[in-house]
Order: C-alpha cells, then structure tokens, then sequence
C-alpha cells in the first residue's frame, strides 16, 4: 500500500486502501495497528519533520490506547478521520480521539462494532 501523508485527506485515503484489503489482510493491519502503533503510522504515513518529533515523544499509553481504538475500527471497517487546522498554528499541539465506538458481543459472541472514530489535533 502506498504511503500517505497525515493530513485529513491522506487519513481517507488510506482508510479506503484498508478497507479494500480481504477481512485477513485487513486483519493483520489491524493487530499491527494496536501492537505497535507508532511504527504502523510510521509505515503508513509520510510525516513532517514536527510530526515524527511529535509521535517519537509520544507516551506509551496514549500510543497502545489510539493503536487499540484503530483495531477495533478498522476490523469492523468503521470511519476513522482526522481533523487538524490548516495551516497548522505555531502554538501547543493536543492529539486527541473522539470515539463514538459502540463495541459489544451479541449472543454468539461476535464483535459487533457501530460509530466512528475521530482523531483532533487541537491547539492551544
């Protein structure tokens, strides 16, 4: 798969590449994206110079809890988007999700995901 750049359009284009791949491919982005989730960006994305700085100075937990919010949206194929303002002010960066992820169990125990899942990069 190509490489894209983060930005809200290159977050598009590769959630419609993934979700052209067959349920098993797709699967192994997916456990890719939550078992290490800064190098799955940094396989996926082309980043800025501040971008890379940003993710490499990323706490851990905030990196395996966006990689676990991606998994599950992913394996279901929901809508994953990301909002930044353009152009980007020099001020202090926030990445944050936005999750409107309902994930339950139905009677057979299959995952069954609705929603969508919305990064922000807010400025402060």
């Amino acid at each position: 798969m190509p490489v894209q750049p983060l930005t809200p359009a290159g977050v598009t284009a590769k959630t419609t590449e993934l979700y052209a791949l067959s349920n098993s491919l797709l699967n192994a982005q997916a456990d890719a994206a939550e078992s290490d989730f800064d190098t799955w960006i940094k396989d996926n994305f082309s980043l800025s110079t501040a971008q890379s700085t940003y993710l490499s100075g990323m706490n851990s937990h905030a990196l395996k809890y966006f990689g676990s919010q991606c998994s599950v949206a992913f394996r279901s194929r929901r809508t994953v988007s990301l909002v930044s303002p353009d152009p980007l002010p020099p001020t202090e960066k926030w990445i944050m999700s936005e999750s409107t992820l309902i994930v339950s169990a139905n009677n057979a125990g299959v995952l069954e995901t609705t929603g969508a899942l919305t990064f922000k990069m807010d400025y402060r």
